[in-house]
């Protein structure tokens, strides 16, 4: 899963035991069958492959993500899945990378070090080389632009701010992203985030600091220009240029000349690329429904090397990986046996998501089967680990079923009552969860085109995004439970005779 800075507010989880729906599902003899040809067995055959330290990681555009993309491919072959686009498996797309940047803050004599007084997130935000005036800096406070509670003030177009990136609980749901585009919209230069967290926070993402970014090269992509500068910064950042003898400076102080600008110099260096998506198409048995399309999604990169340390992934997400190579299987030998779903399955591990979203962002700008046509995307991240707020595997985090098509929801739910019995919760389906999970992974991309989808979740544990995430903590039946919902949802989705209803 893509990372976020940090999480603000931990959450307490609500789960929703076989929830009643209003949609009538009665049990298919024939999905069951195929339903059982997902075992824990085979993902875990699977997983020990794309997980083991020969796939470096899965990087998206090196060299485990090659030999992982042709794993997939393989896999498909060997269950007689079909090449997804016009005789390839491939959808390959270009990305620019960028090097980790060299950057300080001069202040008078002092020098203040990115990694080390400040970090940022340089696939975010245009950054380059400038310079701050004292005066043109504005205490925000919370950065709460909410109702009553306003710490921006007036007439901010062009100021530089600093924000505290926590909140108070009444506010929860403000997390720094909320407050950049509550800054942005003010139109603030710059923010810079003080928090309670920094030293923590700065060690923790490491990693992502001190490795190259990569973007999308496709000019119909949102470009970085269209964010501002943020930046999160130490305290002793903070005290020795925004503050006096731990008070603010006040205005007549920092028209004193004595107090020089600040100046921010920034150097990279960027270069071209590739990576690719996987497809695997099994084709519609009906001739008027085959057009239409479900989409069913894992990324299958990670994060590589790191400081000579292996980045497995096992759970992120190589569950969710195997777990498409499972429904494949599943889905093709239906075909195989004639008893194939009326509508076409296209399943579609992609890259590029720990980078930005990339390879499920390239998709939904360059389809290769029309988005008026797709019916859903079901995207599966991380399914084989216990969260904080778990202490059995019999549960899944399911989120977005509901905000574009309430029946899909209907569906889910109908589709775990008959068949799987897990635990549904919805814990992070609220519109303020302050980890924003919702827009965190693949299945987003679809959103934005309007296209219903659910994300298949099992919540961040202590191996997320380090070393430690690996095969052997893997609870292989959890992840056959899930993969198998999905395969149940996708079954009835594909098969009912109207398309899924939307929202009004």
């Amino acid at each position: 899963m893509k990372y976020t800075a940090f999480t603000i507010t931990t959450i307490v989880a609500i789960s929703c035991n076989l929830s009643k729906s209003a949609y009538k599902l009665k049990k298919d003899k024939l999905a069951i069958t195929y339903a059982n040809t997902i075992t824990a067995a085979e993902l875990e055959t699977h997983l020990k492959v794309i997980a083991s330290d020969e796939y470096e990681g899965r990087e998206t555009g090196k060299k485990g993500q090659r030999m992982t993309a042709e794993y997939l491919k393989n896999e498909f072959i060997k269950d007689g899945v079909a090449p997804g686009n016009k005789g390839s498996y491939f959808q390959n797309y270009p990305l620019i990378e960028t090097s980790a940047p060299q950057a300080t803050f001069k202040f008078r004599n002092e020098t203040f070090s990115s990694g080390e007084d400040f970090y940022f997130f340089n696939r975010y935000a245009n950054f380059q080389s400038m310079e701050i005036s004292h005066t043109n800096v504005f205490d925000a406070g919370y950065g709460i632009k909410e109702g009553d509670k306003n710490d921006f003030g007036n007439k901010l177009s062009g100021k530089v701010v600093f924000i505290k990136a926590e909140s108070p609980k009444e506010f929860k749901s403000w997390n720094w992203r909320k407050k950049l585009a509550a800054a942005k919209e003010s139109g603030v230069l710059a923010v810079f985030f003080t928090s309670d967290k920094f030293n923590l926070n700065n060690e923790k993402y490491h990693h992502m600091l001190n490795s190259p970014s990569l973007s999308l090269e496709s000019k119909s992509t949102k470009g970085k220009s269209d964010e501002i500068p943020f930046f999160f910064i130490s305290d002793r950042f903070y005290t020795t240029v925004f503050m006096e003898v731990g008070e603010p400076i006040e205005e007549e102080v920092l028209n004193n000349p004595f107090y020089n600008s600040i100046v921010f110099d920034y150097i990279s260096t960027t270069k071209k690329i590739e990576s690719s998506n996987v497809l695997g198409f099994i084709e519609g048995s009906d001739d008027k429904l085959k057009n239409e399309i479900i989409i069913i999604t894992a990324h299958y990169d990670h994060l590589g090397i790191i400081d000579g340390l292996v980045y497995n992934g096992a759970d992120d997400d190589g569950t969710g990986t195997v777990a498409l190579l499972e429904l494949a299987e599943a889905f093709q030998k239906a075909k195989n046996d004639g008893n194939g779903p009326k509508r076409s399955i296209l399943i579609m591990p992609v890259s590029g998501e720990e980078k930005g979203l990339l390879g499920s962002k390239y998709y939904a700008e360059n389809p290769i089967y029309p988005l008026a046509n797709t019916v859903v995307d079901l995207n599966i991240d991380m399914i084989g680990r216990l969260d904080e707020n778990h202490t059995k595997g019999n549960y899944v985090y399911l989120i977005g079923a509901d905000k574009i098509s309430q029946e899909l929801n209907d569906i889910s739910e109908a589709s775990n009552n008959t068949y799987t019995k897990l635990n549904l919760d919805y814990t992070f389906n609220d519109e303020n969860d302050p980890n924003r999970f919702y827009y965190r992974s693949d299945h987003y991309n679809f959103v934005e085109k309007g296209i219903p989808v659910i994300f298949y979740f099992s919540g961040v544990h202590e191996d997320y995004h380090k070393h430690t995430d690996v095969v052997e903590k893997i609870m292989f039946d959890k992840v056959e439970t899930i993969t198998k919902l999905v395969f149940y949802t996708a079954w009835e989705v594909a098969n009912k005779p109207s398309r899924l209803k939307l929202n009004e």
